[in-house]
């Protein structure tokens, strides 16, 4: 197969679609790249025998949220690939891309998932935090018409803090769940930044 194909691909049918009010159009495409390119660090920390070659585990990755906007998203992303990729992928690789797309939000729910799968389910899940948490909170705050101060108390109350603990626990591998608290981190030194300006902090 070959990797850059996919990618013209994938950039062709998402990049252009806007799939969520609260993201900017081609998130998607976007998205499913970071997502691609951290599942094939996380395997190479990770050193876990795959189901599949690297090659699809990327392709796979890329495409993991192409269904989003049809629900369940899982679903009809695994039926989409089998349109898009009919010329780059063998149908026995697009049999396997289906299963991967499948199950890269099914998290702990089915631990009969692939290692594969499990794989993408964590890189997904972490390209959400840090640099790209920040700017996905900011863009929400601008879509939504909140100041900073609303912001800051959102992201300091007990709903958000919730939902970190819950997230962290949704990780499959020590590997992740290490990169999820330095990207908290970052969160949070950006946004104790920002606190400190609010308050008139030079």
């Amino acid at each position: 197969m070959n990797r850059k194909k996919c990618v013209q691909v994938a950039r062709s049918a998402m990049a252009g679609r806007r799939a969520h009010p609260d993201r900017e159009r081609g998130y998607t495409f976007h998205h499913g790249l970071r997502t691609a390119r951290m599942a094939l660090e996380l395997h190479k920390q990770i050193s876990r025998p795959l189901e599949v070659s690297e090659s699809l585990l990327f392709v796979a990755a890329l495409f993991h949220d192409v269904g989003k906007g049809y629900e369940p998203h899982n679903r009809s992303g695994a039926v989409a690939v089998k349109r898009l990729l009919a010329g780059q992928l063998t149908p026995e690789e697009i049999k396997q891309a289906g299963r991967i797309i499948r199950e890269h939000n099914v998290r702990r729910k089915n631990r009969r998932c692939w290692t594969a799968s499990k794989i993408v389910q964590d890189a997904d899940l972490l390209d959400h935090f840090g640099a790209h948490g920040v700017w996905l909170c900011l863009r929400y705050g601008a879509i939504h018409g909140r100041v900073d101060e609303q912001m800051l108390k959102a992201y300091n109350g007990p709903q958000y803090q919730q939902y970190l603990g819950k997230a962290r626990k949704a990780l499959n591998f020590q590997v992740s769940r290490l990169a999820f608290d330095g990207r908290v981190a970052i969160e949070r030194q950006f946004m104790d930044r920002l606190a400190a300006e609010a308050a008139g902090k030079l």
